[in-house]
């Protein structure tokens, strides 16, 4: 614990240095009743003050304030006494000034407090803010893939007849050549004769002759280049020339000068690498989300490429069986030539791409209670506020609910504010700890609630009277009560109350025997006896419920009636009286009709 102390004072200065020369109060953090005109030190336990701004401590608002409409004084409460309220400024029966309490709550619905920083500490501390804006992006899937060839650029070039390769103008894989390049002649009888009979063709001059002797050729496998040639000189090769039809690399050779050709043996192969394919493996489950229009970006880190745009060219419509995972192809344009077939891609696929409203991912918080960001407000104030976070996308995360559009959160020193909001809550709490259980506001369905739980050990007692077994169905609807009344009462000495006696009726649920019921009666009273005696006694008193011991035996029971109805048998019965005054007592509840508080389980459940 000690380790966090300097911590712990670090910020309490931070935020109670711009609150010097402001003239507010000054509060010990331990001691929240002492209250003083300048800082120093609690005269109680010597721990420095802070400030008191930017609470329900603060000063009123101004008229100018109150008629923009950011905040309406609602009445003016003690500081010590929530009971003590006025409808005007002055002072607390204590002799401390009330403060105001606002139609706009003061805590974030998380239940943290808005902090108020002073603009100086603000710059100081590099307190940074951004707004929460819209932005389109998805779900960010990652995976892996290869470099491969652009099959549809690669150029195959065989034999149709039987010739020899002469005058090769290439000789080895990876040579370079360009569209038009002459790449080698084939001496061929069967291409001089069918050359022949093109020019025959032409000498007479008969259309259609002439397009079936170049159709031929073509048929052969001599280009259109050639044949426009020997159209056009009207004399046939003897060894018959091929051109190169695109720009790219042999990427295959199969031939040397004088090699004899066969009909279908390719000769070689050009690939152009303008373009190039990557096939990459996508898990079975994310294959769905994925199709022709989701944005694909590609990295090589071994050939320093770093994130460049790739097109989804095709979907593979089946899955492997031995990795269960999908296939899909990108294409990437490659003019410089840097991406080499083979190589190893990392792939990031943007699927479900939608305008979501989102903020920084270093902005949120996290905590036991989900997430936060720290939300600007107006004069410099600030708000712990809890979200809810969706999909994640880089830098980004989107915001499902708590923020809307143009909010401005804080993106940097938020946890600074974050631990000071926290830490003025915790002071909040420790005070609401400590006030009596006379004090707390309950109203009247809240009473009738908690009188179910007075019914319940009511029901018990009378059944073990009657000697028959308490049925657990009587008691289940009084153990549902937590739900209702903790998250009024949470940090109050009622909330332990509560606790306890739902224990001790869940506890009771399995009960056979008498003397399990007799010990689960026990642990429910003794449970409610805090609030039957510190609470609420007069109330109690006026339904005519009495709240005996077993002496010796130190066991408790309630019961209806002045007979005395032991439960236990043994032990000599002594009555508790009721306490006449208890401590700043609130005003009690308007009281409900005696009959509604009896020992019939079945009128009360």
């Amino acid at each position: 614990m000690r380790q966090f102390l300097p911590a712990f004072f670090l910020i309490l200065t931070l935020f109670a240095l711009p609150a010097l020369a402001a003239g507010e109060k000054y509060t010990c953090p331990m001691h929240p009743h002492y209250v003083a005109d300048r800082p120093g030190t609690c005269p109680i336990c010597g721990m420095d003050l802070v400030a008191l701004d930017g609470e329900d401590e603060d000063a009123p608002m101004s008229s100018a304030d109150q008629s923009s409409g950011e905040k309406k004084i609602l009445y003016w409460q003690a500081p010590m006494d929530p009971n003590f309220k006025s409808d005007k400024p002055g002072k607390s029966p204590m002799g401390m000034d009330l403060v105001p309490i606002y139609g706009e709550d003061t805590k974030a619905a998380t239940g943290r407090t808005i902090v108020r920083i002073d603009p100086e500490t603000i710059q100081n501390t590099g307190i940074r803010s951004e707004e929460a804006q819209m932005a389109s992006f998805g779900t960010l899937v990652r995976s892996y893939g290869d470099v491969t060839e652009n099959v549809r650029l690669q150029f195959d070039i065989s034999a149709r007849v039987e010739g020899w390769v002469e005058n090769l103008k290439v000789q080895a894989v990876g040579d370079e050549v360009e569209k038009g390049d002459m790449l080698f002649k084939l001496y061929s009888p069967a291409l001089i004769s069918a050359q022949q009979d093109l020019i025959s063709a032409i000498a007479t001059g008969y259309k259609g002759r002439i397009e079936s002797a170049a159709k031929r050729l073509v048929s052969l496998g001599m280009q259109k280049r050639a044949i426009e040639e020997v159209k056009k000189s009207r004399k046939a090769f003897q060894s018959v020339p091929y051109y190169a039809e695109s720009n790219g690399l042999v990427s295959a050779m199969n031939v040397r000068d004088g090699t004899y050709a066969k009909p279908g043996m390719n000769l070689m192969t050009l690939q152009n690498y303008d373009t190039v394919w990557i096939d990459v493996s996508v898990a079975e489950q994310d294959i769905p989300f994925i199709t022709k229009d989701t944005k694909a970006t590609v990295s090589l880190p071994a050939l320093g490429v770093a994130k460049k745009q790739a097109a989804i060219d095709y979907i593979y419509p089946t899955i492997d069986r031995a990795t269960r995972t999908g296939r899909i192809r990108l294409v990437m344009d490659n003019e410089t030539g840097r991406l080499k077939p083979g190589a190893y891609a990392d792939v990031e696929l943007q699927t479900g791409v939608e305008r979501r409203l989102s903020i920084p991912s270093d902005a949120i918080l996290k905590s036991k209670d989900g997430d936060f960001v720290v939300v600007a407000m107006d004069q410099g104030r600030f708000q712990p506020r809890k979200i809810l976070a969706g999909l994640k996308y880089k830098s980004r995360t989107e915001v499902l609910d708590g923020l809307k559009d143009g909010d401005k959160i804080v993106v940097s020193g938020q946890f600074l504010i974050d631990s000071e909001s926290a830490l003025r809550e915790s002071f909040r709490k420790m005070k609401r700890m400590q006030l009596p259980l006379s004090q707390l506001e309950v109203s009247d369905d809240q009473l009738a609630m908690i009188d179910h739980l007075i019914d319940a050990s009511l029901y018990i007692q009378k059944e073990l009277i009657a000697v028959r077994t308490p049925s657990p169905n009587m008691i289940m609807p009084a153990i549902t009560l937590g739900d209702h009344l903790m998250p009024v009462f949470r940090g109050t000495k009622l909330q332990f109350v509560l606790e306890d006696a739902e224990d001790a009726l869940k506890n009771a649920k399995d009960n056979l025997t008498d003397k399990e019921w007799q010990a689960s009666l026990n642990a429910l009273v003794t449970a409610l006896k805090p609030w039957l005696l510190e609470g609420k006694p007069q109330h109690y008193k006026s339904k005519g419920l009495g709240l005996y011991m077993a002496h010796g035996l130190d066991v408790y029971w309630l019961q209806l009636g002045d007979e005395v109805q032991n439960p236990y048998g043994d032990g000599h019965p002594m009555k508790i009286d009721w306490p006449d005054k208890v401590e700043a007592e609130a005003p009690e509840a308007t009281e409900q009709p005696k009959e509604n508080m009896s020992g019939d389980a079945h009128a009360n459940h």
